[in-house]
């Protein structure tokens, strides 16, 4: 059928399908709901988990207390902060499974300059990051420059970083000489909300601007879905991918400096335990909003999803492999999903 010119008042315009045929008022109407089921299927899930434990009678009572909201949220920002930074590498084709490791070093490190070279405040801090950017910088410089696998890499970083804490630290934590104005920040609220959620809101902006707003950002999307290409018009490549990788690394530093905040201790313990739920909320974050795609805002949510169910199976009373359980399912289907609505969306844009 030729294509022909249609008034824009046609009352079927808007309902056409791609080849030009009318669909009817019914087909649209499913297909918008269709569209939000699969743009915002994971923030109704998040309601839906706040809801069931909000009236579950298990639960109810101390999930839904104003302490308990508070210290989720506090909870989420050194997860939330490694998991943003992540995203640049990921955006990219790439992976970086150091970045728990790599804000414990943050941590360790931040705390052994402030307990033992009794440095200022905003130098420790600073020093804290700096370590994470320079990890960071590594990882993408020996990924770019050997051409192996970032998992490699980084799974070797990871271990490195863990055997040089233990040797560090002996396996104790560092705790005197912590600045109680930093313990203080990440133990406090403002305007009822803690403090370090402020962090992870200015960390979350900074991020979605960079992937979104930016040429940089376009650069890490264009060698994301074709390296080759990407050289091709011109976009230096490597360096773009190590710049990635130090600013992956330089939140983990952020992350790490927030954990120190948090705990008030320089712990040699607790960094490794992020990595996993990192990568499986930034997955997951791939189902919501824009679908198909790594983004800021579905990251958010997913960190938040896995926080509420975590804190309610754990109100209760449910034993703690049940919660590594369901964040390994996450992880598994939030990959599988992740992959689908990825390749769906190739396909669609290859037909457009």
């Amino acid at each position: 059928m030729a294509d022909t010119a249609v008034e824009p008042a046609a009352p079927m315009a808007a309902l056409a399908d791609e080849g030009g045929l009318p669909v009817s008022r019914g087909s649209a109407v499913s297909g918008h709901a269709m569209t939000f089921a699969r743009k915002y299927s994971l923030p109704v899930l998040l309601l839906a988990s706040f809801v069931l434990y909000g009236s579950w009678s298990k639960t109810s009572e101390v999930f839904l207390s104003a302490d308990n909201l508070r210290n989720m949220a506090a909870g989420q920002a050194v997860l939330g902060v490694l998991t943003l930074g992540i995203l640049l590498t990921m955006v990219s084709g790439h992976f970086d499974l150091s970045i728990g490791n790599i804000a414990g070093l943050s941590s360790i490190i931040t705390a052994a300059l402030f307990s033992h070279q009794h440095v200022p405040l905003v130098v420790g801090i600073l020093a804290g990051i700096a370590v994470g950017t320079v990890v960071g910088g590594i990882n993408g410089v020996l990924v770019t420059v050997l051409r192996v696998d970032p998992f490699i890499i980084t799974l070797g970083t990871a271990s490195i970083i863990l055997g040089y804490i233990d040797w560090y630290t002996h396996g104790q934590s560092i705790i005197n000489g912590i600045p109680t104005s930093l313990v203080s920040f990440g133990g406090s609220n403002l305007l009822g909300i803690p403090k370090v959620v402020y962090v992870l809101g200015a960390v979350a902006l900074l991020v979605y601007y960079l992937m979104e707003h930016t040429p940089y950002g376009r650069n890490l999307h264009a060698i994301g879905s074709n390296k080759a290409a990407a050289r091709l018009v011109g976009i230096r490549v490597e360096r773009t991918i190590i710049v990635a990788f130090a600013s992956t690394g330089a939140f983990a530093g952020v992350a790490g400096v927030l954990l120190l905040a948090r705990t008030g201790a320089g712990n040699p313990q607790v960094g490794t335990t992020f990595t996993l739920t990192a990568v499986a909320a930034a997955f997951l974050g791939a189902a919501s909003f824009k679908v198909g795609r790594l983004n800021v805002p579905g990251t958010i949510v997913a960190i938040f999803f896995l926080a509420v169910n975590i804190t309610g199976l754990t109100f209760a009373g449910v034993e703690n492999w049940i919660n590594q359980l369901f964040t390994g399912l996450t992880l598994v289907l939030a990959i599988a999903l992740a992959a689908v609505l990825s390749k769906e969306r190739k396909t669609r844009k290859a037909a457009s």
